[in-house]
């Protein structure tokens, strides 16, 4: 019975995590260069889990690519225009960190 009971709540919690998450409010704000990036996302499974987010940082819209399986925390961090932000110092990441706003979900990989 417990079984049944701990299965049945690992699929109603599953459910909730495998929606594609999109905006539509943000859809007709999404760059090219994002769209096409996230199509090409959306069609391989290694990217389960993945989530693009959208901030303001410095008065300018920041795209995050958060992907699980990566070993790197905040490496996929584009500009408005898909240029790659590098940051070169622990001081830029918590910069970031600190002061971005405005999150958005932009999009999310099912499993």
């Amino acid at each position: 019975m417990n079984r049944v009971i701990l299965f049945s709540l690992l699929l109603v919690i599953l459910s909730f995590g495998c929606k594609k998450e999109t905006s539509t409010q943000v859809n007709d704000e999404i760059p090219q260069w994002l769209q096409t990036k996230i199509d090409s996302m959306s069609v391989n499974k290694s990217y389960g889990g993945t989530v693009v987010y959208r901030y303001k940082w410095h008065n300018e819209y920041i795209y995050y690519i958060d992907i699980p399986i990566s070993s790197c925390m905040y490496c996929e961090i584009y500009n408005q225009n898909g240029d790659k932000i590098q940051f070169t110092s622990d001081s830029q990441i918590q910069d970031f960190i600190n002061n971005k706003t405005d999150e958005v979900i932009i999009w999310g990989h099912k499993f």
